[in-house]
């Protein structure tokens, strides 16, 4: 059986070299497996070389579509549907940086706030000197 990659795949399909597509359950997902002019083939993550599996099977035929696929079978013999939470990875690295991107708002908000303030004609402004005497005063006590 061969391994094709997304592009691959799509060559395939373009040059005509596919017979017949299947969307075949392997767990709670789905793979796209074909018959081509030389032999099974199945779809493969293009980094993972590992088959690609789609959680949802309308995904699956929407790129189908999108390629020129107009039929194909679906075997949900293997299908395990109460296995999905094993599809989904866990993705520490979006939760830290979606949590710095909040925080940046939240700073950012603040800052914002802080400029209208300032920029404020009823604003009180202070000479430098006079706020370190200040600051001086109150730590000497």
């Amino acid at each position: 059986m061969q391994n094709l990659t997304l592009e691959q795949f799509r060559a395939t399909v373009e040059s005509g070299g596919i017979v017949s597509v299947v969307l075949k359950a392997h767990g709670a997902g789905f793979e796209i497996q074909a018959e081509t002019r030389r032999g099974n083939a199945t779809l493969v993550d293009t980094r993972k070389k590992m088959p690609r599996l789609f959680g949802d099977p309308r995904k699956a035929l929407t790129l189908l579509r999108e390629m020129g696929i107009w039929k194909a079978a679906v075997d949900t013999e293997a299908w395990q549907p109460e296995q999905a939470d094993l599809l989904r990875t866990s993705r520490p690295d979006k939760s830290l940086a979606l949590k710095a991107a909040h925080e940046a708002a939240d700073l950012k908000r603040v800052l914002d706030e802080r400029i209208m303030l300032a920029d404020s004609p009823n604003a009180i402004w202070h000479e430098v000197e006079d706020v370190f005497s200040e600051l001086e005063a109150h730590h000497a006590n």
